[in-house]
């Protein structure tokens, strides 16, 4: 299991405006590129168009806005963001702030850009959503302590979804594989549990990225004491793998039809 610490205090006593950006297991998924991004005010972050490729941005602490189609949205901690398909977007952050987030850029093959055609006006919305406003849902290798949240629902990128899980130890997550899809973990706020994949054994712990390698038998156990608390990203080999969604995740409030979920703000206020 490769893992990585993003260093979210990396801006902690450095002066004037900056923008740090840095891959994230690199190359451990195909078709799939991570970024943490690091900016401080004042300052901005760009992205064109494209379509070859959709932006996910998962916001960990800080505050700025994004900037999509002429309309400004604020964004604060804990906050998912699907760019529109073929869109453009901007980060700002103004001075006194910071903000920290993970880019997930999804790259795009034949047949992941013929189901966004069939489903254009889905794809063209943005979804910005709150996590603590994700809905939840229940899955039978979690315990009914665990609270866990789909926060992008499969059908708002081709063969890619992002949930949430959490909970108290002692407790665990069982044993399970998952040969259609690969894995990538990151550990929110006060995380600290024991990640066991094919007989290995990692501390995830928070702000750290983990990959659980395709097709392992793995499992997650927290200790008495200890919070379990990630963020899981799922990548679909096929788009008829993405089947596993349902099939295993039993959402209990009917998530958002990737409409636009946060009203626009003129500014920070």
């Amino acid at each position: 299991m490769n893992k990585e610490l993003l260093l979210l205090n990396r801006l902690s006593g450095v002066s004037g405006n900056k923008l740090f950006e840095s891959d994230v297991l690199r190359d451990e998924v195909k078709d799939v590129k991570l970024k943490f991004i690091s900016i401080k005010g004042v300052n901005s972050f760009e992205t064109p168009e494209s379509k070859s490729s959709i932006d996910v941005l998962l916001s960990l602490k800080g505050k700025g806005k994004f900037i999509n189609e002429g309309k400004e949205y604020t964004i604060s901690s804990n906050t998912i963001i699907r760019v529109p398909y073929s869109s453009n977007y901007k980060l700002v952050v103004e001075e006194g702030e910071e903000l920290h987030l993970i880019l997930i850029r999804k790259l795009l093959d034949k047949e992941d850009i013929e189901v966004i055609k069939n489903n254009i006006d889905n794809y063209s919305k943005l979804y910005f959503k709150a996590i603590e406003d994700c809905p939840t849902y229940k899955e039978d290798i979690k315990s009914e302590k665990t609270t866990n949240r789909m926060i992008l629902p499969e059908g708002l990128v081709p063969r890619f979804a992002m949930g949430s899980v959490e909970t108290e130890g002692p407790d665990e997550v069982g044993e399970h594989e998952h040969p259609m899809l690969d894995q990538i973990f990151f550990g929110l706020d006060g995380c600290r549990c024991h990640c066991f994949a094919d007989g290995e054994e990692t501390l995830l712990t928070e702000n750290m990225m983990l990959h659980i390698p395709l097709a392992s038998k793995h499992y997650v156990s927290v200790d008495e004491g200890d919070k379990l608390a990630y963020v899981w990203m799922d990548f679909f080999l096929s788009i008829e793998g993405e089947k596993y969604m349902s099939e295993q995740h039993d959402v209990e409030d009917n998530p958002v039809n990737s409409t636009e979920t946060a009203p626009p703000h003129s500014g920070l206020n």
